[in-house]
């Protein structure tokens, strides 16, 4: 059997900071009046499993998808147990997020739970003097993060950075971050929604209620460090098959540059222009279309085009010989299981 790319049906999740942007960015089908913050495009979680959208496995879950086809598709048997290893996203902030962790391996055995958690960002969208926070400012310790939290000024011991189109961020577990009103991100993370607020601003909800925050666990997760930022290291060295794997997909269907390789997954971005683009993949792997539309298939199922548009996500199984034709040019990225031993962000 030849498997083509494979759609899913996108789950909304209404938050307290969202609003109905998703709609104009991708024409999202947003249920109505309500402010929808999170676009779950790929996940596979107890309450939450996405749903093939089109084609002969229409309505087939990607756990029953990975334990009856997984594979096929090209996984290996680690790959395929639940969850499966990558959960993707959008989010819009229409309001600032919580300022917020996400627990390692270790602090996440402390509770009950709780799962580990590593992310990254893509920003698609950022309004002028938007911000994001990321990480602490050199020397703070959890004794003056707790004195600045109980005076309510936390953000002044955040790194904050300017919010801008096609900035990447990797947000390692354990590092404490929010993201400012007026942008939006495609989120790519481990299989956990384990999140610890800190502080949330003061905010109210509709009926004048505050958030639950979750101090002692968030003090309890953070990496607490006596430098800034480990520096950007633009001079990839020993790539993993993985990512070598993923840029010669990515510089077969247009140019390719590698944003993350860490212990969890890979990341590449792909600009491509209008056109037809053929490409040989020997590894599954996501693609997320960021922007542009066409149509992507298995040479090897002819009868079966992927149609996709911006704001799409598909799974795209190893594929012997395959092709993109792009109606317009666009962006996209492409994400893959990868357990190299090193981290390495460009």
């Amino acid at each position: 059997m030849h498997y083509s790319p494979i759609k899913f049906k996108p789950i909304f999740k209404q938050r307290i900071w969202g609003s109905d942007r998703l709609k104009r960015l991708f024409n999202k089908d947003l249920p109505p009046d309500e402010p929808i913050g999170e676009c779950w495009e790929l996940v596979d979680l107890p309450d939450d499993k996405s749903e093939i959208a089109e084609g002969p496995m229409a309505g087939m879950d990607i756990r029953q998808l990975l334990n009856e086809h997984g594979p096929a598709l090209g996984f290996t048997d680690e790959q395929c147990k639940s969850p499966f290893g990558l959960l993707i996203k959008f989010l819009d902030a229409n309001d600032v997020l919580s300022v917020q962790v996400h627990p390692d391996d270790k602090t996440a055995r402390m509770f009950t739970g709780a799962r580990h958690k590593t992310e990254c960002w893509y920003v698609l969208e950022a309004e002028p003097n938007s911000v994001i926070y990321r990480g602490l400012k050199p020397q703070v310790n959890r004794e003056k993060l707790t004195e600045s939290l109980n005076e309510g000024n936390i953000e002044k011991l955040m790194n904050v950075y300017p919010a801008r189109k096609g900035d990447f961020h990797f947000l390692p577990a354990g590092t404490i971050h929010a993201m400012g009103a007026g942008v939006v991100v495609a989120e790519i993370h481990t299989p956990s929604d384990t999140t610890y607020r800190l502080y949330d601003w003061n905010r109210k909800d509709s009926r004048g209620h505050s958030r639950e925050l979750h101090i002692e666990q968030a003090l309890a997760c953070i990496h607490y460090s006596n430098g800034e930022d480990p520096p950007i290291d633009n001079n990839i060295i020993g790539l993993s098959a993985v990512a070598s794997t993923l840029i010669d997909i990515g510089n077969s269907l247009g140019k390719a540059k590698l944003l993350l390789e860490c212990p969890y997954f890979s990341v590449v971005h792909i600009s491509y222009e209008s056109g037809l683009r053929e490409f040989s993949s020997g590894i599954p792997c996501v693609m997320i279309a960021l922007s542009g539309n066409g149509d992507i298939y298995n040479k090897d199922d002819l009868d079966r085009h992927c149609g996709y548009n911006a704001g799409d996500t598909m799974l795209i199984p190893a594929i012997r010989a395959g092709g993109l034709n792009a109606r317009q040019a666009g962006e996209l990225l492409l994400v893959c299981l990868a357990p190299p031993t090193n981290v390495k962000v460009v």
